[in-house]
């Protein structure tokens, strides 16, 4: 217990503020992100015997914790109950979470608990303003003119704003359309081969895109990157796995953190969460597909988009 007294005294703590509203609170929590499970970590509430966790993941709010959190003010969320059932619930679902302090109220013999204010929410929100970007006008908000971080690809090969703004909506309609009607987001291993396509099909289309193959959050995934002007940036198809309705998710690599809120941020410090780690890249003409039968339906649906092509 004596060891983690120093690491709990250094955590970052926000106050998650939603860009419309200050949420009702009165403490702030903080958490780190994996693939599968949030860790939420609290002060101290005066007074408090106890706290219970609350998470929303499309339900409405409902208490995980089996029992009641009594020392170290942290949580880790993996599974819920679902029908007398064990069920993961972070990955694959938009996930928001809360804590309330237990306080007791004795009076003679008899003692009550009472819930206490909620504290401000965290949640699973890596990808607000750079999801579901599916045309030119979003992505060309996004563009930046230079990265702080640096290149993965300092020789890469890159393509202007104007050229890329002017191509981007066509191809990622095209590619997500398809996308949408023939893949399953929670397929095994669908990252690999649909990073592929979307790196040849861009490609064929005069945006160089490569393949990136590194962890999302701590697991194996495959991405893309195109450069724009000399900034690097995420481009992921299969983003859905981890947040539905995320996808295309288009984000410069400098903003690939998530607070101690879960919000994307390029100011990492405190409680923070890296997201996209690199390992190795691949040029649209050092990748093909394998030859299976998974690997051959991603090859019609790349010989579809050629076909009908703008």
């Amino acid at each position: 217990m004596t060891r983690l007294i120093p690491f709990l005294m250094v955590i970052h703590f926000c106050v998650c503020l939603s860009a419309r509203a200050k949420p009702a609170c009165d403490f702030p929590i903080a958490a780190t992100f994996s693939e599968d499970m949030i860790t939420v970590i609290w002060p101290n509430v005066k007074n408090a015997v106890f706290y219970n966790v609350y998470a929303n993941w499309g339900k409405g709010f409902e208490k995980v914790n089996f029992s009641p959190v009594r020392t170290r003010n942290r949580y880790t969320l993996i599974w819920a109950e679902n029908e007398g059932k064990k069920e993961r619930i972070v990955k694959g679902n938009s996930v928001s979470m809360v804590v309330a302090p237990v306080f007791a109220n004795s009076k003679r013999r008899d003692t009550t608990f009472v819930v206490g204010a909620q504290s401000c929410p965290i949640s699973n929100a890596y990808f607000t303003g750079f999801s579901q970007v599916l045309d030119s006008f979003a992505c060309s908000k996004i563009i930046i003119a230079r990265q702080t971080f640096p290149l993965i690809l300092p020789h890469g090969v890159q393509t202007t704003r104007n050229s890329f703004v002017a191509h981007y909506g066509d191809c990622a309609k095209a590619i997500y359309t398809l996308y949408k009607a023939t893949i399953d987001p929670h397929d095994e291993g669908a990252c690999v081969p649909f990073s592929t396509l979307v790196s040849k099909y861009f490609s064929s289309k005069g945006i160089p895109c490569y393949r990136a193959q590194g962890t999302f959050m701590g697991m194996f995934h495959s991405f893309n990157i195109v450069v724009v002007d000399s900034v690097e940036y995420i481009l992921d198809f299969t983003a859905n796995q981890f947040v539905p309705e995320s996808a295309p998710v288009f984000m410069p690599r400098d903003m690939c953190f998530a607070d101690s809120c879960g919000m994307p941020t390029n100011r990492p410090h405190g409680n923070f969460t890296g997201m996209y780690h690199i390992e190795t890249v691949f040029s649209s003409d050092q990748i093909t597909f394998t030859d299976t039968p998974k690997a051959r339906q991603y090859q019609e649906i790349l010989d579809s988009l050629t076909r009908h092509s703008y």
